[in-house]
């Protein structure tokens, strides 16, 4: 407001005067603001208000009124403008003097060229107030304030717009900064999973595990999102999940901490130990020492740390020992296995058998023959199994060399005899057996044995066929020599297909032809034979019985056996027949007996002939063809213990 007595200026709250010092009247009904200081409102209050303090507290008089008087921008009494009839002098130019009646000039601080005295009129009559003149005082000058008033309406625009550029920029700064993504997601909005990642830290740090783990479990939603969308592993961050476990370890969810340890090591960073570790420990704790050895195996090859094969090795038992070492014998071997703890020990031959379920229990010495043996063996203490012993022994026992003959191969004219002698490097053993054969067949175990005397051969051509054994059983090679001897008698021809009994003749004679020569059966009964496809028909008599096998809508010969002198045999031979009286019709070489009393009597490309030795001491005669057509026929004549036959046997083998 302005001093009534000075027209100094004094804010609303001031009391008193700066200036002059008076006491500033209290104001009532006054309007505020910028445009009444300009319209000199205040300045005519401040007259009209100069009254004692009688008449200002005099509440029955009406206060003093203003009105707005044409542009001039001068407010006046209403009453008094209605007794003057508008000769209110609105301005008059006069000098402003100051309380004390001095002058005031520019010195002052006063815009001269704008103070006047207004004539105010009122109630009490008139009286002129100093008063600064609200108008500009020239042309220019109004334009010039009118230029510079403040357009209330372009301001909101251009606050509006600012506000639209603070609000995208703060969009912006949310959506694309590391800092505006963390702050969304401290607020549960949408953000990277980065931020998420560093708000779960810091939840952990600061001990919120649930809080943690939210945040954690959003990171981790957020990347598997990613990863299949894009059918990849996209920012996989190793070390926020192991936080992420370790979290659920804290809060006691073992298993949700295992599953993403076993993730991280199978199918994340399988080079990377953390994961393994962190497992390890777990397993251990809760009791699973077998996967917890397991896993350190995979954890030392899939890293190459040393510290997982070193824990594995004071966890396991230490491997079983071998009272042989593996390698290569020429003898066989007793092998025996022990635990250095004295635990249970399993082993095995098998190279696929798991161990120690699919092994044997190790309780006695194991004997290993000649041959390889791949041996594998475990200790094993509860559910911990050591590591694999894996042995190899080698076996080979030194082969003989082959015998030596005193007679060279040539063609001779008289019958000849032969001796034999073990290989050179075999003259001092005396644990060399000598096995020979003159029938044509490779001597084995059921050769004759060569004693020392000589060996008689047959006329014509004889092939002398020796070996030696050791004593490891190791056999030599064969020594083969051939002998022509032009001397009689010559061996007999071998039998053959067309050795027949009585005219009947196998794969030949048709049922038919049987039935009308020899007449119906007792009995008959469907049967199986060896090589032939479908039910074959046999047909029983008192003499023995025939069977039929059927062939091209015909049925065939395909075995007869007789007891009794019914039938013939071949060449002459039959029941009642002896040993001698067979074997000399029939191809014989003169071979001796073999230690089992079995005897060979011919081998070659149209058969063969042996004399075998049966357990209740009768023997058997056996004689085998080949047909061009590649079948065979068998015939057998079954000999008593007196030396007779008592049955004959010819079948066809198709």
């Amino acid at each position: 407001m302005l001093c009534p007595f000075c027209s100094a200026y004094a804010s609303d709250d001031e009391i008193v005067c700066p200036k002059c010092g008076k006491l500033l009247p209290r104001r009532e009904n006054r309007e505020e603001g910028v445009m009444a200081i300009r319209q000199g409102k205040r300045a005519r209050e401040a007259a009209l208000l100069g009254k004692t303090g009688t008449e200002q507290s005099n509440a029955s008089k009406p206060p003093v009124t203003f009105e707005r008087q044409g542009t001039g921008r001068t407010w006046v009494d209403p009453a008094a403008r209605a007794s003057t009839a508008g000769q209110i002098p609105v301005y008059a130019a006069q000098d402003v003097y100051d309380a004390q009646g001095e002058p005031l000039t520019e010195d002052d601080g006063l815009p001269m060229d704008r103070v006047h005295r207004a004539t105010v009129y009122g109630e009490t009559g008139t009286r002129e107030i100093p008063h600064i003149d609200p108008r500009p005082s020239s042309r220019v000058e109004r334009k010039r304030l009118k230029q510079h008033a403040i357009n209330w309406a372009k301001m909101s625009v251009v606050f509006a717009v600012l506000l639209i550029f603070l609000l995208i920029g703060g969009v912006v700064f949310l959506r694309t900064t590391d800092a505006g993504q963390k702050i969304l997601a401290s607020m549960g909005r949408d953000a990277s999973s980065t931020a998420y990642w560093e708000i779960g830290e810091e939840k952990m740090d600061t001990g919120d595990i649930a809080g943690a783990i939210e945040a954690f479990e959003r990171a981790k939603g957020i990347d598997d999102l990613a990863a299949e969308q894009e059918n990849a592993q996209v920012n996989v961050n190793v070390a926020g999940l192991l936080m992420l476990a370790s979290t659920y370890e804290a809060s006691g969810r073992t298993a949700d901490a295992e599953a993403i340890y076993i993730d991280l090591y199978t199918n994340i960073v399988p080079t990377a130990a953390d994961a393994y570790t962190h497992e390890i420990r777990i397993l251990r704790q809760t009791g699973r020492e077998a996967q917890a050895a397991e896993l350190m195996q995979t954890a030392y090859q899939a890293t190459g740390q040393t510290t997982f094969r070193t824990q594995r090795n004071e966890l396991l038992p230490k491997p079983p020992t071998t009272s042989v070492y593996a390698g290569l014998y020429e003898e066989k071997k007793y092998v025996k296995l022990e635990s250095p703890e004295e635990y249970p020990v399993y082993y095995t031959f098998n190279p696929e058998a798991k161990l120690p379920e699919e092994g044997t229990l190790f309780t006695e010495e194991i004997f290993l023959d000649e041959g390889i043996w791949s041996m594998r063996a475990v200790a094993v203490h509860g559910e911990l199994v050591s590591d694999e012993l894996s042995a190899v022994y080698r076996i080979i026992m030194p082969s003989p060399q082959k015998p030596r003959a005193s007679l060279a191969p040539n063609t001779y004219k008289q019958r000849q005899q032969v001796r034999l002698w073990p290989g050179l490097d075999n003259m001092e053993d005396t644990d060399i057996t000598l096995y020979y054969t003159i029938d044509g067949s490779l001597p084995d175990a059921d050769s004759p044995i060569y004693t020392g005397d000589p060996i008689r051969l047959p006329g014509n051509y004889v092939d002398l066929h020796a070996v030696a054994v050791n004593r490891y059983g190791k056999a030599s090679n064969v020594l083969s020599i051939r002998y022509k001897i032009l001397a009689k008698p010559y061996p007999l021809t071998s039998y053959s297909t067309e050795d027949v009994a009585s005219g009947v003749q196998l794969a030949l004679t048709t049922w038919d032809a049987f039935r009308e020569k020899y007449g119906e059966p007792q009995s008959s009964e469907d049967v199986k034979m060896g090589g032939m496809e479908g039910e074959c028909q046999k047909r029983n008599y008192d003499w023995g019985y025939a069977i039929f096998y059927r062939q091209s809508g015909k049925q065939l010969l395909g075995e007869l056996y007789f007891e009794k002198n019914t039938f013939q045999g071949p060449r002459d031979t039959g029941i009642g027949s002896t040993e001698a009286d067979v074997v000399g019709k029939f191809r014989d070489m003169g071979q001796l007996e073999s230690p089992s009393g079995n005897r060979g009597l011919y081998e070659n490309d149209s058969g063969k002939g042996k004399i075998y030795v049966q357990e209740d001491g009768t023997k058997i005669i056996r004689y085998i063809a080949n047909t061009p057509d590649s079948h065979t026929w068998q015939l057998e004549y079954r000999l008593s213990k007196a030396g007779k036959v008592i049955s004959v046997d010819q079948l066809y083998i198709p």
